[in-house]
């Protein structure tokens, strides 16, 4: 038989198409591993990484969840550190703890709130009728980037003001172009004056420069922006203090002023650019019925680090890690907005400047405005005038309101030197009930304390407020300024410190007190210590401490303006088990003889939070507060008498267990 033989372009026998069909079929077989197992029915948990590579197949990065976290095998303590550990579920922004999970809102009850998923007529495992758990702050829908270009045309956006007191506004539809913020407005006597709304940049105490404020009409508007604008959605709360003019009660401050478009009444009173006085009817429909939370807080003139950058030596590695750098100050520890308000974010002075070095103009959906110099030029307007009863039917509600709103404020004049210059959305502006839950309950969330809030606990049940059948002990946080450098406040005379705190040991341990909790006056500390002094407040029955700033975190405490709400469809079941109410948490703060300085009173007033002032021996409440009087000391010793406060410590204690 002769020889053939084949050459390299002789066509392929079947023995090689079924070497090659069979290669063919093994190479995408073993490169699509765990897809061809789930086929042939191998279980799906047997498909994960950390199985297929035991078994010396597969090592595959199983990417991130949708909450945007790596799967729980595969995270680590450094991950968990920098993330945390919370629970998330869809839709929200912080998670709601199994068993905890809350209602739904709707209509305007939807407000700043977070209420979770609905649970359609479905009964929170553990809750009793009527019982509300509150959700804490989140968002509900979110932006497309189409969504963030408009194309006004001719029909320039006007500003509306949906809630004004002076130095603290509430815009819809400012423009910003160039670092410049414009309200746009044909009709000027329906916006206040720009004097009232801001100050000028370079110095506080005078009104806005044409660099910082304008006012146009459409026309103007046309012809100086063009025919469309980037649209920043959402809130944004701008503050535009300087760094010298900020405190600690700038939340507290700009969550009153947002919490002001829930409310029903009067919100809003001020003098127009043309002169005339402007009061806003009751129950304007012009409100928006979903007040949403926050989704940024700009501070255009304070910049992100107070330290300078200093770049490397020369012959120095360029990659070498520079020094750290401090943040600057905005009056609260940089975890807080995180914790209470996770939807926001921070922009600073060099993230305003981006927006000023793009040259177009930007349209903000809606800005909440504080602005410390306005505030205290505007004084005498603080409170709106009641309006005459022959000018409506609505008037005599307004004037009841702004009655009560006067009395709130205590005995001293409206607009006095006796207020801070942050309290002008509490005299000019209404609020609803509970309008402190939303950052209350957020943070005892991310705390994991338990809300232990009427609204929160049966009235026969166990609680913080009282109808308990097992009381609650009451727990004491005092916080010591004795570690902090000189010149960072007031503090008491070694002695009586070291007496204080073992007398207030002494008390524990006799079962006086449940807890006793000793905090650093500085706030700024570090992460860990910052979460177990945020506890202290939260838990604490009696706050107390040398006067000042380190003070200002006793908002925090369990404040029955910080309740959740019960229903109207539950009230006479409440009623029915009603038990004597507990007392709210008390701040007691030491002053010098002599000395008196209104902040933290105002703060936990507003808060309902009662409050005893010290001046040695001697005691003042919120009704009989002496007068407005400063220490030019910049480490004043503050004097006390240590056993008069430890026997008063013991007769609340009692008052208050619950």
């Amino acid at each position: 038989m002769p020889v053939v033989s084949r050459h390299w372009a002789a066509p392929p026998t079947r023995r090689e198409v079924m070497l090659l069909l069979f290669s063919l079929t093994v190479f995408v077989l073993s490169y699509n591993l765990e897809t061809s197992l789930g086929l042939v029915g191998v279980n799906p948990q047997k498909l994960s990484a950390s199985y297929l590579s035991s078994i010396g197949i597969g090592s595959k990065d199983p990417g991130f969840d949708v909450d945007g976290r790596r799967p729980a095998q595969w995270r680590d303590d450094l991950e968990n550190l920098i993330v945390g550990d919370w629970e998330w579920r869809e839709g929200e922004v912080s998670g709601v703890p199994r068993g905890q999970a809350a209602r739904s809102g709707s209509g305007r009850h939807a407000m700043i709130y977070n209420f979770g998923k609905s649970l359609k007529g479905k009964r929170t495992r553990g809750k009793r009728d009527g019982e509300e758990d509150h959700g804490g702050v989140s968002l509900s829908t979110g932006v497309t980037v189409k969504d963030q270009f408009v194309r006004w045309g001719r029909d320039v956006p006007q500003t509306r003001v949906l809630a004004h007191a002076p130095g603290y506004t509430v815009l819809e539809n400012v423009v910003a172009v160039n670092g410049t913020l414009f309200v746009v407005a044909d009709d000027w006597t329906k916006v206040p004056k720009l004097s009232d709304i801001a100050s000028s940049s370079l110095d506080p105490s005078r009104p806005p420069r044409i660099q910082d404020w304008q006012m146009l009409t459409t026309s103007q508007a046309r012809d100086w922006f063009g025919t469309y604008a980037a649209k920043i959605h959402g809130t944004s709360w701008i503050a535009l203090d300087t760094a010298d003019n900020q405190d600690p009660y700038l939340l507290l401050s700009l969550f009153r002023t947002h919490a002001s478009l829930m409310s029903p009444q009067p919100s809003s009173a001020f003098t127009s650019s043309s002169g005339l006085r402007i009061i806003a009817p009751g129950a304007s429909p012009s409100l928006p019925k979903d007040v949403p939370a926050p989704l940024r807080l700009i501070f255009p003139h304070l910049p992100t680090f107070s330290t300078p950058h200093i770049p490397p030596a020369p012959g120095e590695d360029e990659k070498k890690h520079p020094p750290p750098r401090e943040r600057s100050y905005f009056g609260i520890h940089p975890l807080l907005p995180k914790a209470v308000l996770p939807t926001v974010g921070l922009w600073f002075e060099e993230d305003w400047e981006d927006l000023t070095e793009m040259h177009v103009p930007f349209l903000f959906e809606r800005v909440v405005v504080a602005d410390r110099g306005a505030a205290d030029r505007g004084r005498a307007n603080w409170l709106p005038p009641a309006p005459s009863s022959s000018s409506d039917a609505a008037a005599p509600a307004a004037e009841a309101q702004v009655e009560a709103r006067a009395e709130g404020l205590g005995k001293r004049a409206v607009g006095d030197e006796g207020e801070p210059v942050w309290a002008a959305p509490f005299v000019g502006l209404s609020a609803p009930q509970g309008w402190w839950a939303p950052v209350h309950a957020a943070l005892l969330r991310y705390l994991h304390l338990p809300n232990d809030s009427p609204s929160a606990t049966s009235g026969a049940g166990g609680g913080f407020w009282g109808g308990a059948k097992e009381k609650r002990k009451p727990v004491v946080t005092y916080v010591s300024m004795q570690d902090e450098p000189r010149g960072a406040g007031a503090r008491l005379a070694h002695e009586e410190h070291e007496k204080l705190v073992l007398g207030l040991r002494r008390l524990e341990r006799e079962g006086v007190l449940g807890e006793v909790h000793v905090v650093r006056g500085n706030g700024s500390v570090s992460a860990p210590e910052w979460v177990e002094r945020m506890g202290a407040f939260a838990k604490a029955t009696i706050v107390m401490g040398p006067y000042g700033h380190q003070l200002a975190d006793s908002v925090f405490m369990r404040s029955p303006v910080a309740e959740v709400q019960v229903p109207k469809a539950h009230q006479k079941q409440k009623e029915k088990a009603a038990t004597p109410a507990a007392l709210p948490p008390m701040l007691m703060e030491f002053f010098p003889p002599g000395t008196f300085v209104r902040d933290q009173q105002y703060a936990v007033q507003a808060l309902k939070i009662d409050y005893l002032g010290w001046w040695a021996e001697r005691t003042f409440t919120s009704d009989n507060l002496p007068e407005l009087s400063y220490d030019s000391r910049t480490d004043p010793v503050v004097p006390i008498d240590v056993d008069a406060v430890l026997r008063t410590v013991r007769e609340e204690a009692a008052r208050r267990a619950a």
